[in-house]
């Protein structure tokens, strides 16, 4: 045991001892290997904040929270014909869920309202295509949402069909930058509302995007349905008891199901996530933008290990008598091989963990331009690098040795 170490060892240290009497060979040998590695990791890194980004999210309106909808809430590619003949979620299918859902503690419809060719102003302040949404009180709870001023609407104001509204924090600076906006009336598509309240400022987005919920405006349910009449399609938020996510899952499915007239053989024509689901079909995402990321990344390593063999050929051609020097002198193939192969692994090493330093440090200077930019290297990507390119110094590296290690000592010894 202690011989082979130490056989090992010398055998590193012969191939740091080659690659630094070759050193400009040697770096544009592992070039493919540190363009590779600094892919993988980059993005890796990026993909890793922005998921982070994204969970934070969604768990800041709360992990009891079940959202329902029409469609899917995350959907990659068009939409299949049988989702958009779906029925649309209606006020009576939020009654039924608090009616008949004991694991359910709050539900909140809300309907966006068609403003996107309008806009909100006030004064000389504008917001071209607000984001005008209907929801009732209990909204306020089931989203976790927190004032800064005023007060929200009330349950008699939403019955009473009372035109007034709740700002997000980017609405209320942007029509009020000079702040105060509470009792002020703004002008939102020719429709004239009074601001009771403003929002607490939601975290970023992924890169410091703005939220989206920062640029609402929140009005009472009844009064958006005065106001435009022809809206049909609902979306639904309810809060499970604590410890009830699964039966109140079970529960709103049931309910709907028989609310819709969804036969027994006939899959949901509405979609029920959480904030696990949410972040899994992210997650989905991000994992099928990883793979053409390795693919590509492949691409640069592919590279870099014909680059590596073909080095290691023209090292092996080069050292002929070296080698036959050596076997003459007692080596065994096994020595001869592993000291080739050892070489090929630590020139891809080095090339990885200078790919794997230069992600860490554009990074580092990324996040110091731009401190909003969420980006941290997750463990597995750091491992990649090192296990990846130490793979491909075994891969590209082994019929190099080999030829080495067959090489007959008479022959090397003649060889000019």
């Amino acid at each position: 045991m202690r011989a082979s170490l130490i056989r090992i060892l010398e055998a590193v240290r012969l191939a740091f001892e080659t690659l630094d009497a070759n050193r400009f060979r040697s770096f544009l040998t592992v070039l493919g290997i540190l363009i590779g590695t600094l892919i993988v990791v980059a993005v890796a890194s990026v993909l890793n904040g922005f998921r982070q980004s994204v969970v934070d999210q969604v768990q800041q309106f709360g992990t009891n929270n079940i959202y329902i909808s029409r469609f899917p809430m995350v959907q990659i590619g068009r939409v299949p014909r049988e989702m958009r003949l779906r029925k649309p979620l209606q006020l009576r299918d939020v009654e039924a869920i608090a009616a008949a859902c004991p694991s359910v503690e709050l539900v909140s419809p809300g309907v966006t309202a068609p403003t996107f060719r309008s806009r909100a102003t006030y004064r000389g302040e504008e917001i071209d295509a607000p984001r005008l949404r209907g929801v009732f009180p209990e909204n306020f709870d089931v989203a976790n949402r927190v004032l800064v001023e005023g007060r929200f609407f009330t349950a008699q104001e939403n019955e009473h069909c009372a035109p007034v509204v709740v700002l997000g924090h980017g609405s209320a600076r942007a029509l009020f930058p000079r702040g105060n906006p509470v009792g002020k009336q703004v002008l939102i598509d020719g429709h004239r509302y009074t601001v009771v309240g403003t929002l607490e400022k939601r975290r970023e987005g992924p890169f410091g995007g703005e939220n989206q919920e920062d640029s609402l405006f929140m009005a009472p349910y009844h009064t958006i349905m005065r106001f435009y009449p022809t809206i049909e399609d609902h979306f639904i938020v309810a809060r499970a008891s604590d410890g009830k996510v699964p039966e109140a899952l079970d529960e709103i499915a049931q309910v709907l199901r028989r609310t819709r007239g969804v036969r027994w053989n006939e899959e949901n024509s509405f979609e029920v996530g959480t904030a696990d689901t949410l972040i899994e079909s992210f997650d989905a995402i991000v994992m099928a933008t990883m793979v053409v990321m390795f693919l590509l990344s492949m691409v640069g390593f592919m590279v870099g290990g014909v680059g590596v063999m073909n080095i290691m050929l023209v090292s092996v051609r080069e050292r002929t008598r070296e080698i036959g020097l050596r076997k003459a002198l007692g080596a065994r193939r096994r020595d001869i091989l592993g000291q080739f192969l050892i070489e090929a692994v630590v020139l891809c090493v080095i090339g990885g963990l200078l790919g794997l330093l230069l992600a860490e440090t554009l990074l580092w200077l990324i996040g110091m331009l731009l401190p909003d930019l969420s980006a941290s290297t997750p463990m597995w990507a750091r491992a990649f690098a090192f296990g990846g390119s130490a793979g491909i110094g075994l891969f590209f590296g082994l019929w190099p040795a080999w030829k080495a290690a067959s090489l007959d000592p008479v022959d090397a010894l003649r060889y000019e």
